[in-house]
């Protein structure tokens, strides 16, 4: 999959501009603050239908405007698709693929994948457990479909059962209606927790492996779910149907707490994953260099992990990657991406270090 135009008519700081990427990949080169990192969010715009940043779709829109228009060219095998994402202010959020309106904006995630590295996701990711959640969600959405139903259902199914609670107060209620709101949001959750896990076991050892070579194999890295370790195969993750009968017992036992909260206390919103470095948490005895090495080791086990579910290479952006690494790890850092299809990385300069003739240079004035 490569991505081979980009068009944003406009978008954030741009009010038209053109581009054209080559085919192993390019590196923009600009002054902080002339947008360039404001291009590979626009890229991802056209693989998970929103900000990768979090961030709310008013705040894409140029200032005076009342729209942002995102257009790309994107090549899979021998065929070239054009991909449309417009939203405007009264309109609100449309997507086009091949010309044609697609249902859902959420449908553009089963086309193009995108794996997306910033330097600022590095203390968001490793010190907030909602970023890392949200990390996670964004890439097994992207791999499995049925993932991202069971995420939407069951984020509708929370704030349903959370006014449920909030609705309670002091009065009375009959059993039967709380085992009916726990039944409905259980199964969901017990997939999401099931899927999960499985990632987790699976993408483990690619994890591993980069952080080995980044490393220079003088750390271990290793992950958590739920503050516990990892089952040691995809055959000992426990099966869906056992997930949702402690999931069921979990809501049950912590109802009294939750209805006097007015909100869910626990399920896969509130679940932890981590990042450990030697048994010890990475975002507390880490070093900024070596948060930085975990968190791009993840995104290279999460570009191979789409790559076998998908059966196609994502494409790779890299957002100011060389800012705070040692010349080492730079190196290891090129040594690995050589062997991605595409790759697209900004830079504020032209970059020191030899990334070779596959990246055609963009300049942004």
């Amino acid at each position: 999959m490569r991505l081979r135009h980009l068009s944003l008519r406009p978008f954030r700081n741009f009010d038209c501009i053109e581009l054209d990427f080559a085919e192993g990949g390019a590196v923009i080169v600009g002054a902080n603050g002339c947008g360039k990192s404001n291009i590979l969010e626009a890229i991802c715009y056209q693989s998970i239908g929103k900000s990768i940043r979090g961030a709310r779709d008013q705040e894409a829109v140029p200032h005076g405007k009342g729209f942002f228009d995102i257009r790309g060219q994107w090549q899979q095998g021998e065929r070239e698709h054009p991909c449309r994402v417009f939203y405007g202010s009264d309109e609100g959020k449309r997507v086009f693929l091949d010309a044609a309106p697609l249902p859902r904006v959420s449908d553009l995630i089963t086309h193009f994948q995108t794996v997306h590295f910033a330097p600022q996701d590095v203390a968001l990711v490793l010190q907030f457990s909602a970023q890392r959640r949200r990390l996670l969600d964004i890439l097994l959405s992207q791999a499995d479909i049925d993932y991202l139903k069971a995420l939407q259902a069951y984020q509708r199914l929370l704030t349903q059962r959370n006014h449920f609670l909030r609705s309670l107060g002091h009065r009375g209620f009959d059993p039967a209606e709380r085992e009916v709101w726990d039944a409905q949001l259980a199964r969901p959750g017990a997939l999401l927790r099931h899927h999960r896990l499985r990632t987790l076991v699976e993408v483990l050892a690619d994890y591993q492996q980069a952080t080995n070579v980044f490393s220079t194999g003088q750390e271990t890295a290793g992950l958590l779910y739920a503050d516990q370790q990892l089952p040691t195969t995809a055959l000992d993750v426990p099966a869906q149907e056992e997930l949702e009968t402690l999931f069921r017992q979990q809501l049950t036992d912590a109802f009294e707490r939750e209805r006097h909260a007015g909100h869910t206390l626990s399920g896969p919103h509130r679940d932890g994953f981590s990042f450990t470095l030697d048994g010890e948490a990475a975002d507390t005895f880490g070093s900024q260099g070596q948060q930085k090495s975990v968190l791009l080791s993840w995104k290279m086990a999460e570009l191979r992990l789409l790559e076998r579910r998908r059966g196609q290479q994502p494409l790779l952006l890299l957002d100011d990657v060389f800012s705070e690494l040692d010349p080492e790890r730079c190196t290891h850092l090129i040594d690995i991406v050589d062997d991605f299809e595409q790759v697209i990385l900004t830079a504020p300069r032209e970059p020191q270090e030899v990334l070779g003739e596959r990246y055609a240079r963009i300049d942004l004035q």
